[in-house]
């Protein structure tokens, strides 16, 4: 494992201690709230991870600001944790800060008649796919099922073939330590599994030497940005239609729970490749139920990775590797990863 270097912490609380005073009372909910040296592990939906060397709960764009120019003057990099799904953290945690959304950035606003929906990129993404629903959004339908927060969903651009959240989207906003910045669908530059913002970086997903191969072409303006807000747009929304969809939906998530295993995963491992599914090659390369210390590849579902309890970062790394280097060898199709992985994944051996 990397070796630690924490002589930011010390200045880097202190400052937020001055911009952000002690609440008068406990029970203030609106509090800017750090946690050093939090485990990571319990945040994700793998069950997997190191610890954060210091964890901020911010509740409004002015704490995400403050967070951002404390981190700056300290030289620490900040990484956003949303949900903890579609993430693999290295099991040498994540040095600098981690960066959690909640208070006011979780809030969801219906606006215009049911047109429009203001929400925060903290806020639940199956909340936000509920609305959607009943306000009887069309897209919504391809949402259904995908879980973590809204600012993960916007960064890789999540849904299924019956709609991708980008479809929907009118503005995005984020803040950097000094201002506030806005993009139009247009400028988020969606595409399937992925965004600008997801390319870039955005919300440090690049950090350092760390690994997150999902970054493939930096946008350098963009890697300080935390996405905050979401504006969505739906102009043919039919409250009529909710009911239909409604049912649409439940028949998929339906079959989405007959189908993908109920032990602890990050989701879908591997990008479908063009015209192809990403199982159906795992699967014909005779890959189901292999396993690499306590991971495993789900015999349910042969694009889930699952933890079989107390398996490591370095168990998901081998067994990919091994799936990817098997599949090319049977079909001549390189996989591509769409979980993020993000950390210190160096100096870990496999788990037995």
């Amino acid at each position: 494992m990397a070796e630690r270097d924490l002589g930011f912490r010390g200045g880097f609380i202190e400052a937020l201690r001055t911009s952000f005073p002690a609440p008068s009372s406990p029970d203030d909910r609106m509090a800017l709230e750090v946690e050093a040296d939090a485990p990571l592990s319990r945040r994700t939906t793998f069950g997997i991870g190191g610890p954060a060397d210091v964890l901020v709960s911010a509740k409004n764009e002015a704490q995400v600001q403050g967070v951002l120019a404390a981190a700056r003057d300290a030289d620490a990099s900040v990484f956003v944790l949303g949900g903890g799904s579609n993430l693999l953290v290295g099991d040498g945690g994540i040095r600098g800060v981690v960066l959690t959304l909640e208070g006011d950035l979780a809030s969801l606003t219906v606006l215009d008649g049911g047109k429009r929906i203001h929400v925060g990129c903290g806020c639940s993404f199956p909340r936000l796919t509920r609305t959607a629903l009943d306000l009887g959004w069309p897209g919504g339908v391809g949402w259904m099922g995908t879980p973590g927060q809204v600012g993960g969903a916007i960064m890789m651009n999540a849904g299924s073939r019956w709609g991708e959240v980008g479809d929907d989207v009118d503005v995005v906003y984020a803040v950097d330590a000094d201002a506030t910045h806005s993009f139009t669908a247009a400028d988020c530059a969606f595409s399937y599994r992925s965004s600008r913002f997801q390319k870039a970086g955005v919300g440090g997903a690049r950090i350092g030497a760390q690994v997150d191969a999902s970054i493939t072409s930096p946008d350098q303006e963009l890697t300080r940005l935390v996405l905050t807000r979401v504006i969505l747009q739906c102009d043919k929304s039919s409250i009529e239609k909710a009911q239909e969809l409604d049912a649409t939906a439940k028949e998929l998530l339906a079959r989405r729970h007959r189908t993908q295993p109920k032990l602890r995963s990050a989701g879908s491992l591997f990008k479908n490749p063009p015209g192809d599914f990403a199982g159906r090659l795992i699967e014909a390369a005779g890959l189901k139920g292999f396993t690499v210390g306590r991971a495993q590849i789900s015999p349910v579902h042969a694009n889930f990775v699952v933890n079989l309890g107390g398996a490591k970062a370095a168990d998901v790394v081998a067994l990919a590797d091994q799936v990817c280097a098997a599949v090319l060898a049977h079909s001549g199709v390189q996989l591509e990863w769409e979980v993020r992985r993000v950390g210190d994944f160096t100096g870990h051996e496999v788990s037995v």
